[in-house]
């Protein structure tokens, strides 16, 4: 019985933080802020695909994959964006 709770209150908590991430994700695509032409760390064009397709950008795809795997590894600072 004990595990049938276990398993419930983990499956609740993974909701919760997947509904959490899928919100964070909402807000940025809604973004008010009208995307960049060029990304603010490389200074490379933004394309115009890009630029609709994420409403609100401000980095080119380079960037912002160097920028996302920083994150995922807790490196901060822009050390090592420049790919232009």
């Amino acid at each position: 019985m004990s595990e049938d709770l276990n398993d419930e209150m983990a499956q609740a908590s993974t909701a919760i933080f997947t509904q959490r991430g899928i919100d964070a994700i909402r807000a940025k695509v809604h973004s008010v802020r009208p995307s960049k032409e060029v990304c603010e760390c490389c200074g490379a064009d933004i394309p115009v695909a890009r630029q609709l397709a994420v409403p609100g950008v401000e980095l080119c795809a380079g960037c912002q994959d160097v920028k996302e795997k920083q994150d995922v590894h807790g490196v901060s600072g822009s050390r090592g964006m420049r790919h232009a």
